[in-house]
C-alpha cells in the first residue's frame, strides 16, 4: 500500500510506492544547511517509486555540487516545501524528503552523510546503529 505525502500548503501531493523502505539518511552538507537552515532527512529510492498525484513541483537545477553534476531540486512553488531531489550523478535515483510524508513514524536512521560539514551539535552518536560518512558516502568515519 503506498504511503502519501504533501507539501505544507497541500498543493503538491504524492504517493511513495516503496512501502518497505524506511531507511532515513541525514545530510549535513552546506547546501542542505543553506536550503533548509539545518540538515535534511531523506529516503533514497527510485524516480519510479514517487508519484506526484496533485500539482507540479517547481524545479531548481542546482549546479553547485561536489560531483559537478546537477541536482534537480523539486519544491512547491507556493509554500516552498522541499519535496524530492534527483541527482544527475545517480540516474534514476530520487531522494524523497521525509518531511513531506503524512506518517513518517516508521523511518529509522541508518546513515549520516557529510558529517564533516555538520555543526558541532548536530551529529548524533552511533548508538542508533547508523553509519557516519564524510561527503556523499565516500568514506565511512
Amino acid at each position: 500500500m503506498p504511503r502519501t505525502g504533501s507539501c505544507r500548503c497541500g498543493n503538491i501531493k504524492l504517493e511513495f510506492l516503496e512501502d518497505g523502505n524506511n531507511d532515513g539518511i541525514v545530510c549535513y552538507c552546506k547546501t542542505c544547511r543553506n536550503l533548509h537552515s539545518s540538515e535534511s532527512l531523506n529516503l533514497k529510492t527510485t524516480v519510479d517509486n514517487v508519484k506526484v498525484t496533485k500539482g507540479t513541483p517547481k524545479i531548481y537545477k542546482d549546479q553547485k555540487t561536489d560531483s559537478g553534476n546537477a541536482i534537480l531540486r523539486n519544491f512547491c512553488g507556493d509554500c516552498g516545501s522541499a519535496v524530492f531531489s534527483d541527482p544527475d550523478a545517480m540516474p534514476g535515483t530520487r531522494f524523497l524528503k521525509v518531511g513531506v510524508l503524512d506518517d513518517p513514524s516508521a523511518i529509522k536512521l541508518v546513515g549520516e552523510i557529510y558529517v564533516d560539514d555538520a555543526l558541532n551539535f548536530q551529529v548524533r552518536d552511533k548508538k542508533l546503529g547508523q553509519k557516519h560518512f564524510e561527503g556523499m558516502m565516500a568514506k565511512e568515519v
